[in-house]
């Protein structure tokens, strides 16, 4: 699919994210996703269409934790 990388689905390319996050701690996945991409020569955009649902939870949570974004239900303390 990606030349040398011969990434077969989304599952693997999660544990490869999760490999790196692991060897690379500590990393969030974003950073580990951009990485990856740059090591491998892999455009981000490629990437983008193997991440799966569980990956994009932890993404949000991640960017929720650094105030990227807001969470979706925000309510004002009040």
């Amino acid at each position: 699919m990606t030349g040398k990388l011969n990434i077969l689905s989304t599952k693997d390319f999660e544990n490869r994210i999760k490999e790196l996050m692991k060897t690379k701690a500590p990393i969030t996945m974003i950073d580990a996703i951009v990485l990856f991409c740059q090591q491998n020569n892999l455009e981000i955009e490629t990437a983008a269409s193997l991440i799966s649902n569980k990956m994009k939870a932890v993404i949000e949570s991640e960017a929720i934790k650094g105030k990227m974004i807001t969470p979706k239900n925000a309510k004002l303390p009040i």
